[in-house]
């Protein structure tokens, strides 16, 4: 059994992490050999994961002149810039909240780092998101609702004027049954 790319977007974080069968990690291998998209996704996931590491342990020289310490190497402006770093990402902070992370983020390497990760990040997802849709090439709530419907009909519970007409059907068989039994007596 051969992964699909789609497969292979949930696999690859348990890959990263060696959690994987070995039988199951084969294919991932695999499949990462011969799906250059994939492949890059890989990459790109496994490098932020390993800058990720680095920037937790961030051993910067530290700058000769004492103002450009304090941007740079301040953990409560670190702190505010982590804690607001998503909302800045989807254009949810006010202006001058804005301004902050991107004076921080220009004067600090880890945090410029992460910024362009996180944007990676939500092109990937973006991305992943827009190829899974264009692949998907059956809307499954109209299927779902006709499904339904192709039920309800199985089990008579037809439209009020298809009732009325069996309903109707049935009457005029039987009277005239009725009929045709009294004419024959």
């Amino acid at each position: 059994m051969k992964l699909t790319c789609t497969q292979m977007d949930i696999l690859i974080s348990f890959y990263l992490e060696d959690e994987l069968s070995t039988a199951l990690k084969r294919q991932v291998e695999e499949h990462l050999k011969a799906c250059p998209v994939c492949h890059a996704k890989y990459d790109i996931i496994e490098t932020m994961l390993e800058d990720l590491k680095c920037s937790l342990e961030i051993n910067e020289p530290l700058p000769a002149n004492i103002e450009d310490f304090k941007p740079r190497t301040s953990s409560e402006q670190y702190k505010i810039f982590k804690t607001n770093l998503s909302a800045y990402i989807d254009n949810e902070l006010t202006n001058s909240e804005n301004i902050k992370i991107k004076k921080f983020a220009i004067n600090n390497k880890a945090a410029r780092k992460e910024l362009e990760d996180s944007y990676n990040i939500k092109k990937l997802m973006s991305d992943s998101f827009k190829k899974a849709k264009e692949s998907a090439k059956c809307d499954f709530t109209r299927s779902t609702l006709r499904k339904l419907e192709l039920d309800e009909e199985a089990s008579l519970n037809f439209h009020p004027a298809i009732r009325f007409l069996i309903a109707f059907t049935i009457s005029i068989l039987v009277l005239g049954t009725i009929v045709l039994v009294s004419l024959s007596v």
